[in-house]
């Protein structure tokens, strides 16, 4: 079977979760001796955190590169094949030039019909309802992303929809005692007491504000903000003075790093009104970190009865709510229910089944 992927995330982004997960399916298939393996890419992708992990030989790269950055998205990669293959684009690129290509299309979710621009949620809706149009086969993450598939861009009855959940990394588990590197980190960091986390991206729907507002109202709580870039002077001027005092930003860092942070902390903030599938909620979970979140569809899926969900974004909610943590048998039941819940998903079920679904369509 001839596989050819498109790394075209990698040039698009530095990090972050579709990288992630282009990365773990990469991965799987580079170790898959039977197939044919084939890459398209451009040199901007060698500064993406996953791709530098992985070792692709040469001779399975195929140049996608343009001289003008804008088109690498906009326009199709022109590529000719006398054989079937399956054609699986990270990000909703087109493939021209060639009749025998068995198109995969992976929907991550439909955050710009809800909170993007009308300009940019048309140029997004452009590429990816068009890639979804043209895929013979077509992945969904999450149910909540399969529903949302239905109601924004239905499938034809010939195409073949699958909802398979992404995986979470064996590199989050709990710690039973913290050794000289991992106590070293914590303290570089001041970070030798317990803190609130807050990890990912800070867009509109992620709802960064409420975690200012959780630190103004209880300033020597300490706050821990981790990836998503410098925060800007926007977000920064939302925190009072004092409260500031209580903030430590980390802009990146490694898997065993995380899972450090995630052992150290007594919680995971995750206020998100919306998301695809939500890695850094599972993450927590197998670390044995306890998830205080918004109660929506995905949480509710994905955390199942394992994550404290808010009804709404209300601080003496939250101060309720944390308050159950600091009792010990609470804290633990919900430790253990999230140690369960996060067996349900593994990169090595989510990339066999995607191989599956290759060879289902081929």
């Amino acid at each position: 079977m001839r596989i050819y992927l498109d790394n075209i995330i990698y040039s698009k982004v530095k990090n972050g979760g579709v990288s992630n997960y282009w990365f773990e399916l990469s991965k799987y298939l580079l170790e898959k001796k039977e197939i044919d393996l084939h890459f398209f890419e451009d040199s901007k992708g060698q500064f993406n955190f996953h791709r530098k992990a992985l070792e692709i030989p040469k001779s399975c790269i195929i140049s996608s590169e343009r001289s003008i950055e804008l088109l690498d998205r906009l326009l199709p990669i022109d590529y000719k094949s006398d054989t079937k293959f399956i054609y699986h684009s990270s990000y909703f690129r087109a493939l021209s030039g060639s009749k025998n290509q068995i198109e995969v299309s992976t929907v991550y979710d439909f955050i710009h019909n809800y909170y993007s621009s009308f300009l940019k949620r048309q140029i997004h809706n452009n590429l990816k309802f068009n890639a979804i149009r043209r895929s013979k086969g077509i992945i969904c993450i999450s149910n909540n992303t399969y529903k949302d598939l239905q109601k924004f861009c239905p499938p034809k009855a010939d195409q073949k929809v699958e909802m398979i959940y992404v995986g979470v990394s064996d590199d989050y588990f709990p710690i039973l005692s913290l050794n000289s590197t991992e106590e070293q980190f914590l303290k570089s960091h001041e970070l030798e007491n317990e803190f609130l986390l807050f990890v990912g991206g800070r867009t509109n729907y992620k709802n960064f504000d409420f975690a200012s507002s959780i630190l103004n109202d209880n300033p020597h709580r300490k706050l821990v903000v981790v990836g998503g870039g410098v925060l800007s002077d926007a977000e920064l001027s939302k925190f009072s003075k004092e409260a500031l005092e209580s903030l430590v930003f980390i802009p990146s860092v490694s898997n065993p790093e995380l899972n450090v942070l995630f052992n150290k902390a007594y919680a995971l903030l995750y206020p998100s009104s919306y998301e695809g599938f939500g890695i850094p909620v599972v993450e927590a979970m197998r670390a044995g970190c306890p998830v205080i979140g918004l109660n929506n569809a995905t949480l509710q899926e994905v955390g199942n009865d394992s994550a404290i969900l808010l009804e709404n974004l209300d601080v003496n909610d939250f101060k309720k709510r944390t308050d159950l943590l600091f009792n010990s048998d609470f804290r633990q039941d919900i430790i253990e229910k999230g140690l369960i819940n996060s067996k349900k998903y593994s990169w090595e079920k989510c990339n066999s089944e995607t191989f599956e679904f290759y060879k289902s369509l081929y």
